[in-house]
């Protein structure tokens, strides 16, 4: 535990505030007291920095409870103690989803694990506070900054926080979950409670998809909102219910590895979050998901023959590794080999075609999407 605090991570907290409008539209000298929302902003982080530093010394003696209670009430009272003018900032929206976050987690059943987990990821958001307002809120607002100038600062003020949306999710995996490689395959562990984890995924991935809706670019990240909300969706039925899946151990390795292809996924094109716009002749080819079976094929139709410069597929192996071609107009364009949990593969075709064929080699593999770049 480090002694002070230290910037460290980004979530996606999209939506632009009426200060952030007000910047774009008005007169220099019209505009808002930027150095007012500076010492705001400042003034939040030393009543977080208080109350880490005295659950610091708490969690080192071993007194996990008292401590993280002392982060809760540090994290209370900076959202106490906001003034409406401000409320629209993004460390005011940062320390109210923290509490929301919080008060979702404390809900969930008692563990032995369950107070360590919470302290530990207390500690871990408030880092995570320090990061919204020192990179964000006050380089944006402080007059004479890099974002100050009218003509390009919300363009760019929302890239930077598309660029970094995942982290909020990304923060709680790294936080509350561990990975280890089990042959050729990684396998993701809890730590602690999986219903805390899988609640703060739940939460998490609610926030991004709404936080990705209310962006600028919003229609180019269609893909990774709708993801997002359907793995939020499964985390809140299995949670309800205990469906789905046979026990904790498997929910885990689908829910998480869900939500890390989701935020992994960025816009529709494939690319990253800070490419130009996706290409006008991408399309998705399947509507779900599909299981391509050991010794199977399957062939996907097109919406009428096009030229095809490539294909971006996404998938997964099933309890093994999976292997399978890439087949258009009898020729074989790609072989896929699926470990696990992969990133898009991305394969040249460069003909007209009407269809693909998925030729399984061996393994079973799930099929979850295919963009289609065409002329």
């Amino acid at each position: 535990m480090k002694n002070t605090l230290m910037i460290f991570g980004l979530v996606g907290l999209m939506t632009a505030s009426p200060l952030m409008a007000e910047v774009k539209t008005a007169p220099m000298e019209a505009r808002e007291d930027f150095g007012s929302v500076s010492s705001f902003c400042r003034d939040r982080l030393v009543v977080l920095k208080n109350a880490y530093r005295q659950a610091e010394i708490e969690s080192q003696a071993g007194n996990v409870g008292l401590s993280a209670a002392i982060l809760e009430k540090g994290l209370v009272d900076a959202a106490n103690r906001i003034s409406p003018r401000y409320e629209s900032t993004l460390t005011s929206k940062a320390i109210r989803r923290g509490i929301t976050l919080l008060n979702e987690m404390k809900a969930t059943a008692e563990s032995k694990q369950k107070a360590r987990s919470i302290n530990n990821f207390l500690f871990n958001y408030f880092i995570f506070v320090e990061k919204v307002s020192n990179q964000l809120d006050i380089p944006y607002f402080q007059s004479g900054s890099a974002f100050s100038r009218i003509s390009n600062s919300n363009a760019q003020f929302e890239r930077l926080f598309v660029n970094f949306a995942s982290d909020q999710v990304k923060m709680v995996i790294d936080t509350m979950s561990t990975t280890a490689n089990e042959g050729r395959s990684t396998v993701i562990y809890p730590i602690g409670s999986p219903t805390l984890l899988l609640t703060a995924l739940r939460v998490t991935t609610s926030a991004m998809a709404n936080d990705l809706s209310e962006s600028i670019f919003a229609a180019r990240y269609a893909c990774t909102i709708q993801a997002l909300e359907t793995a939020s969706d499964n985390i809140n039925f299995y949670l309800n219910t205990k469906g789905s899946y046979a026990d904790d151990y498997v929910a885990v390795q689908e829910l998480v590895g869900a939500v890390k292809r989701a935020t992994g996924a960025r816009d529709c094109s494939g690319g990253g979050y800070d490419q130009g716009n996706a290409s006008t002749g991408t399309t998705d080819a399947i509507g779900g998901a599909f299981t391509l079976y050991s010794g199977s094929t399957q062939q996907v139709r097109l919406d009428g023959a096009k030229f095809v410069k490539k294909l971006i597929i996404s998938a997964e192996g099933i309890r093994s590794d999976a292997m399978f071609d890439i087949m258009v107009n009898g020729d074989v364009k790609g072989t896929v080999y699926v470990p696990g949990r992969d990133p898009s593969y991305i394969v040249t075709v460069g003909e007209y075609t009407d269809s693909i064929e998925f030729i399984s080699r061996n393994g079973t593999a799930i099929i979850s999407r295919i963009l289609v770049v065409a002329e």
